[in-house]
């Protein structure tokens, strides 16, 4: 494969379309300086596909649109087609010639075209990508690309070893698996949070299915009994509407008469109401016809100052007229002095324009003669032209065709050896695919089984893992009613404390005392009691407000804290205070019952303060044993039920409100809350504990499943990879046998080109000397004409000058002409306009004048009409007042009318509302006889006639009280999800299809993720061997280029091939450099391009392009350089930018480019010989 072509239209300098035709070997591309030679390699570059504008020497991608010069306008689009020659078919398609095109047009689209069929960059990535060609190669080196070789970190320089070691296709194959390993992991993060999301959703569904099922069962009984209830309300229900509709017909029969009467009485009051209507209107006639007769004496009176208004202006008017007649007449005179003025221009510009024609005349002949002979000489130009192209290209072809045909006959013993070791090659190859498949087939079969060893192992451990979890769901749900009792008891432990403290600190007084003197007080009365149950409500009615008494530590705090409160004056409430030692009474003697002290439980060191206020206080049975009771002084008797009785006589009943009411019950609640919650938490802690090591379990079950997954996984990924393997082994052998008859063909191809060669050499070269004699013949005979053309240029510009002049003189006395020849009909028109307007101003005043007179006698006529129409409005003032008085009678007799009606009206409204009370009854019966019928019906399975047949309940209250029942329980179910069941099924449906899929997509990133790692390995593999080579060939380059020097590659990781730099280390003869940047400008040139040699040596691309590397060297290292490119040129084909005379020298084909004064490239090839260098043909 080699580069067949290479167009470039519109792309930086080259606006014209330009085409260089390539051959294999040598072609060196020339020009002087800003010519646009290196705007070739940067066209092969960006056709490529390279992106950025830096690197093709540009500040935006639109500057490679040729911009425009002084001479030339931009173009629009910049197009490169670059021609591969595929008949080895070294790129993978069937083709024997691959284009490739690139478009850019000026407002920023871009295309690509493979064949001239639109394509992606990506499409022609993928055909170049075995081939080492593309953008980011070094097979393109532009200008500067060779000291930044040198310059570059060593990581940088590492690229130079991949692209030798062909790895782009595996880091590509890399690439997509990590982006397909990422996408992975986003869908298993969604799908696992889907999947837990689903499984937290599982368990409430779980409950409300069992909840459902309840609910079912008690809406069973419920309907039936709803059923049975309904139809005995519907029997009574049918009885009350046969009442009802008797009541409904009589009070209907009573509302029919009162309308009757009602309808009789608005009858007699529309008959008064059209007689008081039409004596109205008569009345509303008369004062319209006073009103219209005063209208009309408002009239005439307008008329008449009207009329004296119109004689005023007709005089005005007079006036005025006789000042227009006197301008009209003056313009008049104006417009014929005008006239007469145009006629005279007009006669002198009609001579001008005779005087002009005819000097066009006489010169338009020999300006005509001329321009003909000027065209007839550029037709013989052009033809002679065309004729040179055909020629040349005639030359050109038959000299090209001569350079393959030698090309042929040099080459065939070289191809006949190539494809004979090459024979023997692809048979050695062939041989070792063979035994390769033969192995991995084996290896194939060994997957198989345990393939089938690994899945029974993950289904064990997937059963064990769902046992797992199921119990984990267990313990969970106990770990839930653990949290829930705890945190019942700590609310309502909560609750009761906030609310003893609450009432504790009820008073401001005892709170005050408490907060300055804390020291003093021991504690509060109720907080040191607890009594028995049954005597609770009696211990708290004795001590009412006492019962948050304040306890001093002794005596002195008591004082202290006493005094303090008496103190405080503007505190509210009362505080009781009393000592814990304080010193009370034994037992009384004589006393009937049992002391309250005795049965009361008292915190230690409190005895003496209960004493104190309960010491004195004894229980009896009854309040007859309270008053037979001996009398003691100072003991309170009190009984069960609350009676309190003192010295015998003295009993006080019911109990008071306050504070105290509970406390001991609400103290007591606190001490047995304050019991269970630390067994709760116990509880809780355990149930926490068990659902953790659950958790474990599952974990470590999962781990399990997981590793017996990844195991399968890893052989169904090795079991695929082998299987892909078979099947490109199978394909390569296939192509190696292909190939292998290919090759043959080939060779015995070449054997018969070889004989046909040589009568067409001869033949060649008398059809190109023939060409070039023509074309000196053609050159001379154009030169010819062109002076010819130039001269007749002249004559033809100086003759067209003069006939332009008289054609301009004429053209302006036409213009004249007609413009005044155009002004004087408008001024005659104007002057019949003006004439004509002095006849009607004339006429206008004499009209005037005779309306003038006619105006006088008619306001006289006007003063006898307004006085009649006066008298005649007063006799219809008169008519209508008479009128309106018997109007004001009739209005009484309506009024009473109008009462009557209203009585009437009252009486239809009592006989509707009884109708509408009825209609109202009926109403609420036909919805109570719905509501049994929808209760009835309700199941949607029940036909009301059948069940009108079931017999009456024996006891419907008995039915009513269960019915109730059904319906608490049924309520104290809650909300009941009706379609939990379905729900249920259709979330474990989807929770299973998810795990599923968390299995495949796991399975599937565990495959990807070896086969990175066998790209990885592969890589590494491929980059250590070309490593050795690339070295082995740079150190025999680098003694070609610096006799007696060494140098070599080293790696800056060798324990880290993936990530390692390239350092460069080279020492030429006699000389001992530590740094490559103290090296000069020509020896770091030599060793870079040692280095690019070594590479290409390596891994050989079907074509390289240099831009001046050799600019910065001298002739003795540039001899050794052409020694290097001879060497390669036998095996690749080399494009080479120079400005070197012996660069030039050693080309098969040279192109030359150089630039016009308008700014554009153009090329021109010449062929040279090998051995001469000598131009052989231009």
């Amino acid at each position: 494969m080699y580069l067949k072509s290479l167009t470039l239209k519109g792309f930086k300098s080259f606006a014209d379309r330009a085409q260089m035709t390539f051959e294999p070997g040598l072609t060196v591309i020339v020009g002087p300086n800003g010519s646009g030679k290196s705007n070739v390699s940067d066209a092969i570059l960006w056709v490529l596909g390279e992106q950025s504008a830096k690197q093709l020497r540009g500040q935006a991608m639109e500057d490679v649109i040729f911009s425009g010069s002084s001479a030339r306008k931009p173009v629009g689009v910049a197009e490169v087609t670059l021609v591969l020659d595929n008949s080895d078919h070294v790129l993978p398609v069937d083709f024997n010639e691959v284009a490739i095109t690139r478009r850019m047009y000026r407002s920023g689209e871009s295309e690509y075209l493979i064949n001239s069929s639109p394509c992606r960059l990506m499409d022609i990535q993928d055909i170049l990508h075995d081939s080492g060609l593309g953008k980011d190669t070094h097979s393109i080196i532009s200008q500067g690309k060779l000291d930044a070789i040198l310059q570059s970190r060593p990581e940088e320089r590492r690229s130079l070893i991949e692209e030798a070691a062909g790895i782009s296709k595996h880091k590509r194959r890399k690439e997509r698996a990590l982006r397909k390993i990422k996408s992975m992991d986003e869908h298993l993060t969604r799908a696992r949070d889907i999947n837990r999301e689903i499984s937290r959703q599982l368990k409430p569904l779980e409950r409300q299915v069992d909840r459902a099922r309840k609910y079912k069962d008690l809406s069973s009984r419920a309907t039936e009994l709803t059923q049975v209830l309904a139809v005995d309300e519907l029997r009574q229900l049918q009885a009350q509407w046969a009442d009802l509709e008797s009541s409904s017909r009589e009070s209907a029969a009573a509302l029919e008469l009162a309308r009757y009467r009602l309808g009789e009485k608005e009858r007699e009051l529309e008959k008064l109401q059209v007689m008081l209507e039409e004596k109205g209107l008569f009345v509303g006639d008369l004062g319209e016809q006073r009103r219209h007769m005063q209208d009309i004496v408002g009239r005439i009176g307008s008329d008449m100052r009207l009329l004296e208004e119109k004689g005023r202006n007709m005089v005005a008017r007079l006036s005025e007229m006789r000042g227009t007649l006197s301008g009209s007449e003056h313009q008049r005179r104006r417009t014929v002095e005008e006239l007469s003025d145009i006629n005279r221009q007009l006669d002198e510009e009609r001579a001008t324009a005779t005087v002009a024609a005819e000097d066009v005349a006489a010169l338009e002949p020999a300006a005509d003669e001329l321009h003909a002979r000027r065209i007839e000489l550029g037709e013989v130009i052009t033809a002679l032209t065309r004729e040179q192209r055909e020629v040349q290209r005639t030359s050109d072809g038959a000299a090209l065709e001569l350079v393959k045909v030698k090309e042929t006959l040099s080459n065939a013993e070289l191809e006949d050896d190539m494809y004979a070791r090459r024979l023997e090659q692809v048979d050695d190859e062939a041989d070792e695919l063979r035994a390769s498949l033969a192995h991995r087939r084996d290896r194939a079969d060994e997957l198989v089984a345990e393939l089938d060893d690994a899945r029974t192992a993950r289904q064990e451990a997937k059963d064990a893992l769902d046992a797992a979890i199921a119990a984990l769901a267990d313990l969970r749900e106990k770990e839930a009613q653990a949290r829930e009792k705890l945190a019942d008891v700590r609310s309502e432990l909560s609750g009761l404390r906030k609310v003893d403290a609450s009432l504790s600190d009820s008073s401001p007084l005892a709170a005050r005392v408490v907060s300055n003197h804390p020291e003093s007080i021991a504690g509060r009365l109720g907080d040191v009691i607890e009594a028995p149950v049954e005597l609770e409500p009696l211990v708290e009615q004795l001590l009412a407000g006492d019962i948050d008494a304040l306890v001093c530590m002794d005596g002195d705090a008591l004082s202290r804290a006493a005094s303090f409160a008496l103190g405080q004056k503007d505190a509210s409430g009362e505080a009781l205070l009393l000592a814990r030692d304080v010193a009370v009474s034994d037992r009384y003697q004589g006393v009937a019952g049992y002391r309250l002290v005795e049965r009361l439980r008292v915190r230690a060191g409190y005895a003496s303060a209960v004493a104190a206020l309960l010491g004195h206080v004894y229980v009896v049975d009854s309040l007859e044993d309270a008053l037979s009771a001996p009398v003691v002084p100072g003991v309170l008797y009190v009984t069960p039920d609350g009676a309190r009785v003192r010295d015998g006589g003295v009993v006080r009943l019911g109990a008071t409100s306050g504070g105290a009411a509970g406390s001991l019950e609400r103290k007591r609640r606190i001490r047995e809350l304050e019991g269970f919650e630390p067994d709760l938490l116990a509880v809780f802690d355990h149930a926490v504990e068990r659902v953790g090591e659950a958790t474990e379990a599952i974990e470590e079950a999962r781990t399990v499943e997981g590793n017996a997954a990844g195991t399968i996984s890893r052989l169904e990924g090795e079991h695929a990879s082998l299987l892909s393997e078979i099947g490109r082994m199978e394909h390569s052998l296939s192509v190696k046998l292909g190939e292998r008859a290919n090759l043959a063909k080939r060779r015995e191809e070449a054997a018969v080109a070889v004989r046909d060669a040589q009568p067409r050499v001869d033949e060649l070269t008398t059809v190109r000397d023939d060409s070039l004699a023509r074309l000196d013949e053609l050159s001379r005979q154009i030169d010819e004409a062109q002076d010819d053309l130039e001269r007749v240029r002249r004559d033809d510009a100086e003759a067209g000058s003069k006939l332009a002049d008289a054609k301009v003189r004429l053209a302006r006395a036409n213009e004249r002409v007609k413009s005044l020849s155009a002004r004087a009909p408008e001024l005659e028109r104007r002057l019949e306009g003006i004439d004509r307007r002095i006849r009607g101003t004339e006429q206008s005043a004499r009209s005037l004048e005779v309306l003038r007179l006619r105006v006088d006698p008619l306001h006289d006529r006007y003063q006898a009409l307004s006085e009649r129409a006066m008298d005649w409005a007063a006799r219809l003032r008169d008519r209508a007042s008479l009128e309106e008085a018997d109007s004001a009678s009739l209005k009484r007799t309506i009024e009473d009318a109008k009462s009557e009606v209203s009585r009437a009206k009252v009486e239809v409204d009592l006989a509707t509302a009884a109708v509408n009370e009825a209609k109202v009854s009926r109403g609420k019966l036909e919805v109570q006889v719905e509501a049994a019928v929808r209760a009835i019906t309700a199941d949607g399975t029940t036909v009301l006639e059948e069940a009108l047949q079931l017999p009456a309940p024996d006891d419907r209250a008995a039915a009513e009280r269960e019915l109730n029942d059904l319906v608490r329980q049924i309520n104290n179910l809650g909300p009941v999800n009706q379609v939990a069941m379905e729900e249920y099924e259709t979330l474990k449906t989807r929770a299973d299809y998810i795990a599923r899929q968390l299995e495949d997509l796991e399975g599937a990133r565990k495959a990807l993720t070896k086969i990175t790692a066998a790209i990885d390995r592969k890589m590494r593999t491929s980059f250590l061997t070309t490593f050795e080579k690339v070295d082995e060939n740079f150190r025999e380059v680098f003694g070609m280029l610096f006799p007696g020097g060494q140098a070599y590659l080293e790696m800056t990781d060798p324990e880290h091939p993936a990530e390692t730099g390239i350092e460069v280390v080279a020492q030429p003869r006699g000389k001992r450099i530590t740094k490559m940047m103290l090296m000069s400008g020509g020896e770091k040139s030599l060793t870079a391009l040692a280095l690019l040699f070594a590479v290409y040596r390596t891994r050989t691309v079907p074509f390289y392009v240099l831009d001046e590397v050799e600019a910065a060297l001298d002739d003795s290292n540039l001899s050794k350089l052409i020694g290097a490119i001879d060497y390669l040129r036998t095996s690749t084909q080399l494009l080479v930018i120079s400005h070197q005379r012996r660069t030039m020298e050693d080309a098969d084909v040279l192109y030359g480019v150089s630039m016009q004064a308008d700014g554009v490239s153009r090329v021109v090839s010449q062929k040279l010989d090998r051995e001469t260098g000598k131009v052989v043909n231009a």
